[in-house]
This record gives C-alpha cells, structure tokens and sequence, in this order.
C-alpha cells in the first residue's frame, strides 16, 4: 500500500507507452510497404505484368483511376440526385453528460449505422481493375452528401431526470457518405488476375486504401504519424522512469531505515544479554540449565505442558514443540524459580 499511487501512476504509463510503441511499429511498417510497392498504369500492358507474377498476384501494389459503377449505381437515400457506389448512412446522438467533478461535457453516441456498396472499379479509358471489399478499407476518402442535426425537445421532466441521471441528450444527427460515381481514387492493395478479370483487394502486406490522395502524400502522412509517436514514446518514457526512479528512492530509503532500525535492535538486543548474563547466578547445577544449550538457567514455562526447560536466548528460535515431551506450544511465559 506505501506504493499504491506511484503503482497505478506507473502502470497507466506503461500501457499508454505500448499502445504508442504499437502505433509507431504500425505506421512504421505501413510507411516502409507503401514505399516498396510498386505503381502501375492501369492500360492494356497491366494484365500482362500481372500474369507475370507468381500466381499471377503482386502482394501489394498502387493505381490510379476513375470509380465506375458494374451495373446501375447507386442512388442516395437522402439526396437522390447524388450517385454512387458505395454509401454510409450514420445516427448519432448528441448528449451531455455530468463528470465526477460536477461539470457537463458533450458526448455523442453511433446508435446506427448501415452501409450498401455495389460492384465497382477503377477505370482508365477502357481498361479497369475491379476493386473487392472496399468497406474493410483502413483509408476509405468519401463524400459527406448529407448532414442534419435536429435538437431535442425536452419537457420539464426530461430536464429535472436528467438532472438527478447527469445525462441530457441534446439531439440526433443523421449523416450520409458516398463515394461518388467519376471520382478519381489511389488504390493500393493486392492485386490479381482471376481468369480476365483484375481485382484490386485487402492485402497480407499491408491495408487496403481507397484515396483521394497519392502515394507520396499517403506517405508523407504516415512518416509524420511516426514522428508524432516517437514524440509520445519519449514523453511516456520520461514519464517512466521518473516515476520509477521515485519508486526506486522510496523502496532505497525503506531499507535504509529498516537497517539502521534492525541495527539499533541488535545492540539493544546484545547489551540486554549481556546484563542478563552479569545478573545470573553462576553456580547452577545440571538440572537449573537450559536443556537447549546448557549454558543458562532455565527461565521460560512451556504451555500447556508446563515444562520449564528453555533460557530466553533458546525460547526465541523455538516455537512448536517442547524439546522434552515434544507437545505443541500454544504460548510461552517467564518462570519465576525459587
């Protein structure tokens, strides 16, 4: 318990510090597989680069090209003149909410969320590579087409119950994203040939992106992500080991104290045996001595069998049993010989 705060104090530092450890490894790895990976025109030749390859896959791979729906694309629920593939359709609610302090603070909670996509890819001229699972996407760049908030009404008794629950909603805000028909996407991913067809998929190498932006800018971004982290990293760590090394000085002092006390004991212990020792009798017989060591008298009773046959010295380091009928000790006392 003389370390509880420090203790929590440290071990919330130690697990902020490996989520950041963890972030930087990730953007790390993410900056050094989007620099190797290749980037491909999407023309006629890339069927053939593709086939090329073993199992005719590049494990990760860039492309640029316009979003073009396979099929009839798909219209927006609130804003019908929009189109697309691909469309998110979110409900928040927007509540306040009362702290162990007293004070209010705005939240909002996702009560809903769906989202519809369609087949589709990514075209130059008359050649396209089809992209899969486009949902799962770490970088999906799409549109916001619709965003309405509308505020709460609340009674006299919303209010006087939101008092005494410490929440209060405030309203709900309903929201739509598309990715819009004619967009021009960045693409990285796997990239495969399946029979004619070439899809663009999530990869084993690295995440799948969908976006606006281009490689060396997605790249950029992430190196500046890395920098942030290694930021974090060093504040956590110096965090650390101030925290340890205050622990460190604590525990350094504990023990020093608990030295010079046990040092204190063991002279107070020493000149105590030797007054004892001045103040015993000399001349004792056999029968007067500690069975132990047989050097002192018998001062200490054994209960409940009521032996007299332990010095003090001896009493200390025996505690279980009685040396002469080998009965358990419940409790000892100073015998008072005449």
């Amino acid at each position: 318990m003389e370390f509880l705060h420090e203790s929590i104090a440290l071990g919330v530092d130690l697990l902020i510090l490996g989520l950041c450890a963890r972030e930087y490894v990730t953007y790390k790895r993410t900056a050094q597989v989007l620099k190797t990976a290749p980037q491909y025109n999407i023309d006629g030749q890339l069927k053939s680069v593709v086939e090329q390859q073993h199992d005719k896959k590049i494990p990760y791979a860039v492309i640029r090209g316009t979003v073009t729906p396979i099929g009839v694309p798909l219209r927006s629920s609130l804003v019908p003149s929009v189109s697309g593939v691909l469309q998110i359709v979110k409900l928040h609610e927007h509540r306040i909410t009362r702290g162990f302090a007293g004070f209010w603070t705005e939240h909002h909670k996702l009560l809903h969320e769906s989202a519809n996509e369609m087949p589709f890819e990514l075209r130059n001229q008359q050649h396209g590579v089809e992209i899969v699972d486009a949902l799962s996407a770490a970088v999906l760049d799409v549109d916001m087409v619709y965003d309405n908030y509308e505020p709460s009404s609340l009674s006299l008794f919303d209010h006087v119950f939101g008092f005494f629950s410490g929440v209060r909603q405030r309203g709900l805000q309903t929201t739509e994203e598309v990715l819009r028909e004619g967009s021009f996407l960045t693409a990285i991913g796997e990239l495969e040939l399946d029979g004619n067809t070439l899809r663009m998929q999530p990869s084993q190498e690295g995440p799948l992106f969908l976006t606006t932006a281009t490689k060396s800018t997605l790249i950029k971004r992430f190196e500046d992500a890395k920098a942030a982290s290694i930021l974090k990293l060093v504040v956590c760590s110096t965090i650390s080991v101030v925290l340890i090394g205050f622990i460190a000085k604590k525990i350094y002092r504990r023990r020093k104290q608990e030295r010079e006390e046990a040092k204190i004991r063991n002279r107070l212990e020493t000149e105590r045996r030797e007054r004892r020792a001045r103040s015993r009798p000399h001349t004792l017989s056999q029968d007067q001595l500690c069975v132990v060591c047989s050097t002192n008298p018998k001062e200490i009773i054994l209960l409940p069998c009521g032996h007299v046959c332990l010095c003090e010295d001896c009493a200390q380091k025996i505690s279980i049993t009685c040396p002469v009928c080998r009965g358990n000790i419940v409790s000892k006392a100073a015998a008072f010989i005449a």
